[in-house]
């Protein structure tokens, strides 16, 4: 006698239980992506499902989406089938009805079990099958599978010098050993989680234009080289030599090593995009906008911050629908509102600033940008439960941002909690040529914790002498030696005016807790930087 199929309540009941648990809530595409066509194919439209519906609807892609050339549908349904079977075989291993999605299909099948199967350990497991097991590896890395996006048009796209947002062919080798072209579909996911990239499938001619890389895996015998090159000249941009991963967990932690060094705001590929900036006349457009702001976030002085809050005006002001440069103007105005001196409206541009982030989210609700700007407007509004709620959604979207990672452990660390600040930090100032606002923040850390000849170093370093924070930090430390106080004093009028002429309130616009403040003002009042 034949299993009878599930009723439609059983197959809404079981999306509605994996839609709730943790892996499919960190991952909100692959979540959309099953949630649509569930319901496409329980209203008779199963067979009608295309990679082109699934991208406009589900995914929220544009109506010019060209699924020949643009890898997002497949790499969510990659996502979603590896995040299925994790649940049926785990937390979901005796549900009575099953959700499917089979290789070469968008429509789900949905089978009933009466009890859960007996799995053979296979002789040689395929990658797909081992990833499961790690998707919960840390709250940092929580984006191992995290939500593939790209933004509605680039920042200033109109303009004749803007160049397009990067784009990223991984090469697989007809040779390659097997491992490598699990290594290419791994390093795939975890590029689809960044919002400064956008990969291009396979089997899709690359295109030769600015901005467009192609990432080359070169087998060796116990190693194997990765390639990046600039397609429009043949410029090969960095190359490193790395042993072939021998198990699961080793391809995971690799793909996603690599995924970070080069697609991260900052990583090898804007770091070539920003060498070519100086190519294009006048004010940046399109992606050297985005690539002017990441300068600004990461260095966060006051001369970057004025190019890259005008780019970003141009920008919204060009396209209506442009989620990213709203999202990236309203961090500007943050610091804007930070930053300013006395005489400038500070509440006006932080109030601007959380219109622009809303808007940002409305265009785009599922990207982690969009979270990390509500993150940013909520923490200096002071609303601190919201924001490290939208912070902790942006790190689970994309976790090998190191960009979030910076402002977010920064955001612990000013409100008390130094332990979950310096897990996000101390990877990045262990970075070599660290030089952003990072090290203050963990200069903080070790201060809160009583650590004197940690921090003492980290201000020491060279990057650490541009950084609002640090040289807070540093004046503080002068305590009642005039000389130091004096210079330190001289260098945060010079940098950082509207800083240096309130440093108390300036502490309270950066959203220091009281007790962080009261660690730091007996230095600054033997310093006569602050009211005694």
């Amino acid at each position: 006698m034949s299993t009878p199929q599930p009723e439609r309540s059983e197959i809404e009941a079981e999306l509605a239980r994996l839609l709730a648990s943790p892996d499919f809530v960190k991952n909100q595409g692959a979540s959309s992506f099953l949630q649509f066509v569930v319901a496409e194919t329980l209203e008779g439209r199963g067979d009608r499902l295309k990679a082109f519906t699934i991208a406009t609807e589900a995914l929220e892609r544009k109506d010019d989406f060209d699924s020949q050339s643009n890898s997002a549908v497949r790499v969510q349904a990659l996502r979603l089938r590896q995040l299925l079977q994790a649940w049926y075989e785990g937390p979901g291993a005796h549900s009575p009805v099953r959700i499917q999605l089979k290789r070469g299909s968008y429509k789900p099948a949905f089978v009933r079990v009466s009890a859960p199967p007996t799995v053979a350990a296979p002789e040689r497991p395929s990658w797909g099958r081992l990833a499961g097991a790690f998707l919960g590896l840390s709250l940092f890395f929580l984006a191992l599978f995290g939500l593939m996006t790209e933004p509605a048009s680039p920042p200033g796209a109109s303009s004749a010098n803007a160049p397009p947002i990067p784009s990223l062919h991984i090469e697989r080798g007809e040779r390659a050993p097997k491992i490598l072209s699990d290594l290419a579909q791994a390093l795939e996911v975890e590029f689809s989680a960044m919002d400064n990239i956008i990969i291009k499938k396979p089997e899709a001619d690359p295109a030769s234009t600015v901005n467009a890389y192609a990432l080359a895996l070169r087998p060796l015998e116990k190693n194997y080289v990765a390639e990046l090159v600039r397609l429009s000249d043949q410029t090969i941009v960095w190359a490193e030599q790395f042993p072939l991963p021998t198990e699961a967990e080793g391809l995971t932690r690799q793909a996603r090593e690599l995924a970070q060094r080069l697609g991260d705001a900052y990583g090898v590929i804007d770091l070539d995009a920003l060498r070519l900036l100086n190519k294009f006349d006048g004010m940046p457009r399109g992606f050297n906008c985005t690539l002017t702001a990441f300068t600004f976030l990461k260095a966060q002085t006051v001369d970057r911050m004025r190019v890259a809050g005008e780019c970003l005006e141009i920008a919204v002001g060009a396209n209506a629908r442009d989620d990213d440069a709203r999202a990236m103007l309203a961090i500007a105005l943050v610091f804007r509102y930070i930053y300013a001196p006395l005489q400038s409206d500070r509440e006006a541009a932080l109030a601007r600033a959380e219109k622009l982030a809303q808007e940002a989210f409305d265009l785009a609700p599922r990207r982690a940008r969009s979270y990390f700007a509500r993150f940013v407007t909520a923490f200096a509004a002071r609303r601190y439960e919201e924001a490290f709620s939208a912070a902790r959604t942006a790190l689970a979207l994309n976790g090998n941002s190191t960009l979030f990672a910076r402002l977010i452990g920064t955001a612990y660390v000013m409100r008390g909690d130094v332990e979950a600040g310096m897990a996000l930090l101390s990877p990045l100032v262990d970075l070599p040529n660290e030089t952003s606002a990072a090290l203050g923040a963990a200069a903080l850390g070790h201060t809160l914790r009583g650590e004197k000849r940690e921090a003492a170093q980290l201000l020491a370093r060279p990057g650490a002498s541009g950084q609002a924070l640090a040289m807070i930090l540093q004046l503080s430390a002068c305590g009642g030696e005039a000389n130091c106080a004096r210079e330190r004093k001289a260098e945060l009028h010079r940098d950082f005016p509207g800083i240096a002429a309130d440093i108390e309130a300036a502490l309270d616009r950066m959203g220091l807790a009281q007790s962080v403040k009261a660690r730091l003002l007996p230095g600054l009042r033997a310093a006569d930087a602050v009211a005694r």
